[in-house]
């Protein structure tokens, strides 16, 4: 069975729900559990799960997701540089994977030889 943004989803859910359940977070923790937990693995669907070409949308969806948890446990101040640091890091790993095998091979490999032109026959 493949595993799905939805199926993920799911179980980040009910993880935080049942350890909210258990008495060890307040009910605001447990959402701020839920948010943390749908956005890392928004961002990690990302990159494993759904097509190339929705890459970028599921990434900054996670990183919302993640940074609206962090409002809970640290002040606003550290929460903007913390966004700010993994957009950042987003665009690096975007830029470093998200390369096709064709980009890579016609940045790499030299041009191939010209060969004869009419201005240079004539």
């Amino acid at each position: 069975m493949k595993p799905t943004w939805g199926v993920g989803m799911v179980l980040a859910v009910l993880f935080a729900v049942a350890v909210g359940l258990l008495g060890s977070f307040s009910p605001q923790a447990t959402l701020s559990l839920v948010l943390i937990l749908g956005g890392l693995w928004t961002i990690a669907a990302a990159f494993m799960v759904v097509d190339r070409k929705d890459r970028s949308y599921y990434s900054a969806w996670g990183v919302v997701m993640a940074a609206l948890s962090l409002a809970y446990l640290i002040p606003i101040q550290y929460e903007l540089a913390l966004i700010l640091l993994a957009i950042v890091a987003l665009i690096v790993i975007y830029v470093y994977y998200g390369k096709t095998p064709k980009m890579y091979e016609a940045a790499t490999n030299p041009a191939p030889p010209a060969g004869p032109t009419p201005a240079a026959e004539g």
